[in-house]
């Protein structure tokens, strides 16, 4: 082997190694995703099967039928509150201020009414919560010393006052304050200060419902009284909502009110007409039915809120967070796209060389400007200029407008990098058989390069979906689903992506946490749907290429 056989074989083996470490790289990365991700779905179910073993499940569904009622309430004290408004325009002691007065009396009697009859369910709604919330407590407690006896055993320490076996713990239905606190000084001891944060002796301290210093398993309680309690307080407020509709028929200083009090009733019938279906679901209510894995899965997919550190419970949707993605890269690429391939067509085709060395740096001195940058120019600028047309100044298309600015760069270089790819001779063939110069680029160049235009209109997309600063800056970051009836509206909402979620929570996170491996499967959804635009893209270009 000679110098120059030499020099080539080391050449090659240097890029063949920076493949393979590129290679391995990629493959540790995804291995890790997916090691942290996956676990997610255990913890989540288990995490639902507390949920309802807790009753918390129970408490929130009353809650739900509450606030569908507190909505009932809340129209009625707006028609009041305008009827009293307009009868402050009437002259005292007038007889049209009198009759106003008369009138204005009897809603405020029935508003009242309403109020107390749906305050039977609000104090029975509190009792609820606050009971699920301590057996939920209680069976995140008995979790938590079961692992930590586990690890006890494991670690060979001795019994002593950590003396109850994984089988006594399992039957325990209650915690006292005194032996959390001693079984924490016995890891403390046994320099275990690892386990001993585990276990919380403060979890007791506040007034459990039967006992101070204990924390209670209330589960089959909160089950009796959904047979008991919950019917016959349904019952009594129906014989009363009934009554209101029956009975009191208020008259209005305001034609306006007559017409929303007639909203108000309907609405309450349809209360009433629903009433049953809750009383079936609730007394038919099973906190011993199992959460299967399935669910998790479907809750995640499916699932759309995303709710952390709740009171009652978490949620973890990536529903409204795929969402929000989607709609502003589909801002971002149908304004990205026209101006990105048609600069590139221009440039390549028809710019002169003194118009080409000052299009080509000037849109691509973009890719320069870091992204907090643009971020900082759409909430001081652009999104004052958004707020004209929409509610809000940042938003969806707040977030779009950047992201196509910071895209074109990408589409327009890998565009016209796929336009001189075209073979000379069929633009020269073009052109010599008498076609112009824009039909030669129409039905010439154009499909000749499609395959390379449509590769940079993906790579486009991947580096909008893959944005993090400019749509957790300007995007406005409210967890919901666009609202896509809403016409052109829905591009003007807020929205919070799947990059600006792990960007915005992952800092603030407890390591292994539920809330730390949705996080991670939010990135896992972002790694398929990687892999999804580019086997479209394989797809698409195969397809292309057979036509031309």
């Amino acid at each position: 082997m000679n110098s120059s056989q030499r020099k080539d074989h080391w050449i090659k083996i240097f890029f063949a190694s920076n493949a393979v470490t590129s290679i391995i790289i990629l493959g540790l990365i995804t291995l890790f995703l997916f090691k942290e991700g996956v676990e997610f779905f255990g913890q989540y179910r288990d995490a639902l099967e507390r949920y309802r073993k807790s009753g918390m499940e129970y408490a929130t569904v009353v809650t739900k039928q509450h606030d569908d009622q507190t909505l009932l309430y809340r129209y009625l004290e707006s028609i009041l509150s305008q009827e009293v408004e307009s009868m402050e325009g009437i002259a005292n002691d007038s007889t049209k201020k009198i009759q106003a007065q008369a009138k204005t009396k009897a809603l405020l009697q029935l508003t009242r009414e309403f109020q107390n009859t749906k305050e039977f369910l609000l104090v029975y709604e509190k009792k609820m919560v606050k009971w699920a919330a301590e057996t939920k407590l209680f069976l995140l407690t008995k979790s938590d010393l079961i692992d930590v006896k586990k690890e006890a055993i494991s670690s060979d320490l001795p019994e002593e006052d950590f003396s109850e076996s994984i089988e006594e713990l399992n039957d325990r239905q209650s915690f006292s304050h005194t032996e959390l606190a001693r079984w924490q000084n016995y890891f403390i001891r046994h320099k275990r200060e690892d386990l001993a944060k585990r276990i919380n002796p403060m979890v007791g301290t506040e007034s459990g419902t039967h006992k101070t210093g204990e924390i209670n398993n209330l589960t089959s309680i909160i089950q009796e009284s959904a047979i008991t309690q919950y019917p016959d307080i349904l019952t009594k407020q129906d014989n009363r909502f009934s009554t209101i509709l029956s009975y009191y028929k208020p008259s209005f200083i305001l034609s306006k009110s007559e017409a929303d009090f007639k909203k108000a009733k309907d609405a309450l019938s349809e209360y009433l007409i629903n009433v049953p279906l809750y009383k079936e679901r609730l007394t038919t209510w099973d906190p011993t039915k199992d959460y299967p894995l399935h669910r998790a899965f479907s809750g995640f997919l499916l699932g759309k809120d995303w709710v952390t550190n709740s009171a009652r419970h978490d949620w973890y949707g990536v529903l409204p967070l795929l969402s929000g993605s989607l709609l502003v890269s589909l801002i971002a690429l149908a304004l990205a796209i026209p101006f990105g391939v048609g600069s590139a067509i221009y440039v390549n085709q028809v710019a002169t060389a003194r118009e080409q060395t000052f299009i080509k740096p000037g849109i691509e001195f973009i890719s320069a400007i870091p992204s907090v940058l643009i971020g900082f120019f759409g909430i001081a600028v652009l999104g004052g200029m958004v707020s004209l047309i929409a509610d809000e100044r940042l938003n969806s298309l707040t977030a779009g407008f950047l992201l196509a600015l910071m895209t074109v760069p990408t589409i327009f270089t890998l565009a016209e990098d796929a336009l001189n790819n075209v073979p000379r001779a069929l633009r020269d063939a073009s052109l010599s058989l008498g076609a112009t110069r824009w039909q030669t680029c129409a039905r010439v160049i154009f499909p000749s390069a499609i395959t390379g235009i449509i590769s940079a209109i993906l790579l486009g997309f991947g580096r909008v979906i893959g944005e993090t600063m400019v749509v957790l800056l300007c995007a406005g970051n409210r967890i919901a689903i666009p609202d896509f009836t809403s016409g052109l509206g829905v591009f003007a909402q807020p929205v919070h992506t799947m990059t600006g979620i792990i960007a915005q929570e992952m800092g603030e996170v407890e390591f292994g946490s539920i809330h730390y491996r949705a996080l991670f499967m939010v990135g896992i959804a972002l790694f398929l749907i990687a892999l999804l635009v580019n086997f479209l893209s394989q797809t698409i270009a195969g397809r292309y290429k057979a036509s031309y």
